[in-house]
């Protein structure tokens, strides 16, 4: 399938072995014993340490994430409506790409640094969420509007400082606003949509479709923008958009020759081979998809040992600037 086209994650599955992923095999559902910045216990509290600061920051910067309602959901909130209480009416486009404008100038201004469309591939969804509970969307949604929320590069660097954990958190958070701020836009004008962060489907594979980047060596998306410096989140809907085109390179095309991520991974959990195989390292691995392997059972076992999850492979990617190289 052309790159420009929806669905180019597909060429990197091989159609009879890959299956929906069960969010149930990821490694925080079968490690369910993570509570987050754990390094400090009542063994070694010590209320003069100045980490605590810190510590403060990190634990707080998840709060609009963890509390906020209408972060991840698919009906509008309480009882608001757009006109005079009256039931959601349609608010009817003149066009697929003046919706496709409007959701995406929408977003930007609800704060998401990148933004791209793309028809959603089944393949994608989860098969099941956490709870067991098989994931379903009305045959209508056929739609998704995917977005990165950049993090701070100097916070990022700090990796595996709190700092740096403060700054994933703030990132989760913001994506909850967004993810619910965008939804709640379209439910208000009479469309199905519904907000995501990491639940439902798999955002990275929907932002390759949706030409956000492509998946390199440490698993994560890459942008010409921030490189992995973003975190995702979608809305999922039933307006009628245009497919975004991606014009990124082949993920050998940047990553292959690179392994500045792999050594600056303190877990070991990241692959130096040259080029992405078929491997299966564990259980939270889906079969039948082409990418270099990664074990997140050792890289989770590190955010154990350290008390905090560590953005050492984000800090150390340098793909905006052999991006950069390569467009030269």
């Amino acid at each position: 399938m052309e790159n420009s086209k929806a669905g180019r994650g597909r060429r990197y599955i091989d159609p009879g072995v890959h299956r929906r992923f069960d969010r149930r095999n990821t490694v925080f559902h079968r490690r369910a014993v993570y509570t987050g910045f754990d390094s400090y216990g009542p063994s070694h509290f010590d209320p003069a340490d100045p980490e605590l600061l810190e510590l403060a920051e990190a634990r707080a910067s998840w709060t609009l994430h963890d509390n906020y309602p209408g972060a991840f959901r698919d009906s509008i909130i309480g009882d608001r409506k757009l006109v005079n209480s009256r039931p959601p009416f349609r608010f009817e486009f003149t066009s697929s790409e003046k919706a496709s404008g409007n959701i995406k100038a929408v977003a930007k201004r609800f704060g998401a640094s990148l933004v791209g469309l793309t028809r959603i591939d089944g393949s994608w969804l989860y098969s099941r969420e956490r709870s067991g509970a098989p994931v379903m969307l009305p045959p209508e949604a056929a739609w998704a509007v995917v977005m990165a929320v950049e993090m701070d590069r100097e916070c990022i660097s700090r990796s595996p400082a709190l700092s740096a954990a403060a700054e994933s958190g703030r990132g989760y958070s913001r994506m909850a606003a967004l993810a619910g701020a965008v939804g709640e836009y379209l439910r208000l004008l009479g469309y199905y949509a519904r907000s995501c962060g990491n639940d439902t489907a798999l955002s990275i594979p929907m932002a390759v479709d949706a030409g956000l980047g492509i998946m390199g060596r440490n698993g994560l998306l890459l942008t010409r923008e921030y490189g992995p410096r973003v975190r995702l989140c979608k809305v999922l809907t039933d307006l009628e958009l245009v497919q975004s085109s991606n014009d990124y390179p082949e993920p050998e095309d940047i990553c292959s020759g690179c392994t500045l991520c792999a050594e600056a991974c303190e877990a070991d959990a990241l692959s130096t081979d040259d080029g992405p195989s078929w491997k299966v390292l564990t259980g939270s691995n889906n079969p039948g998809v082409l990418r270099w392997p990664f074990d997140p059972e050792k890289c989770f076992d590190f955010w154990l040992q350290i008390g905090r999850d560590c953005s050492n492979c984000i800090a150390a990617c340098p793909a905006v600037s052999r991006f950069a190289n390569l467009q030269d």
